[in-house]
């Protein structure tokens, strides 16, 4: 029995005998009756605060290429001469903002609390972190123009989508937080959109 149960348990029982009389017993409960309502929905819907190191690893990923993400849509949104490309930066920021901010608010609720383990935790480790862009790769990008700066940008943005969305199918598959899995589903979606563009560009 997990503990926030037991805690549920004794907290409802404390309220029962409370409301007796000081002269009365409270009664026991008959056989096969369920328990209390506030006890049974903590049973029941505890397992959506649970997370696991899993959950914390690709948040922690996620916000890494999202960030990049977001800052190389920036710079396209700035410094590209074709209006396609600045249109998709431009929606790129739009979409994924939003996504961002509810992962990074998840992580800082999430922070101090103490996580589950399960075997595929070990799947946290070889999340893929190195397809992040260096500095260097992200300064070369800046420092182009043109027909160049777009193809260089788009071929970038490409490989951090890809390991977007691989980091959220990990989730899914292996996930605890009905949250992160509810951001998954609509990371996906989404950024399977933009892939396609970015790929007539790269």
């Amino acid at each position: 029995m997990r503990r926030s149960t037991i805690i549920g348990a004794v907290l409802a029982g404390g309220l029962a005998l409370a409301a007796c009389s000081p002269g009365e017993e409270a009664a026991p409960p008959a056989p096969g009756t369920p328990p209390p309502a506030t006890a049974q929905e903590h049973a029941d819907h505890g397992g959506n605060t649970e997370h696991s190191a899993t959950d914390q690893e690709f948040a922690r990923q996620f916000l890494a290429h999202q960030g990049q993400i977001l800052d190389l849509a920036e710079l396209a949104s700035e410094q590209s001469t074709n209006a396609q490309v600045k249109a998709l930066a431009g929606q790129i920021q739009q979409a994924q903002r939003p996504e961002l901010d509810a992962v990074n608010n998840w992580l800082e609720s999430s922070s101090g609390q103490q996580s589950g383990s399960a075997p595929e935790d070990n799947a946290a480790e070889q999340a893929p972190g190195g397809t992040l862009l260096t500095d260097q790769r992200i300064q070369q990008i800046s420092d182009l123009q043109g027909p160049e700066f777009d193809k260089q940008w788009a071929q970038a943005m490409v490989g951090l989508h890809e390991a977007v969305l691989g980091l959220a199918q990990t989730e899914l598959e292996e996930g605890s937080a009905e949250e992160l899995r509810g951001i998954c589903e609509r990371v996906i979606s989404s950024q399977q959109a933009e892939l396609q563009q970015l790929r007539n560009f790269a």
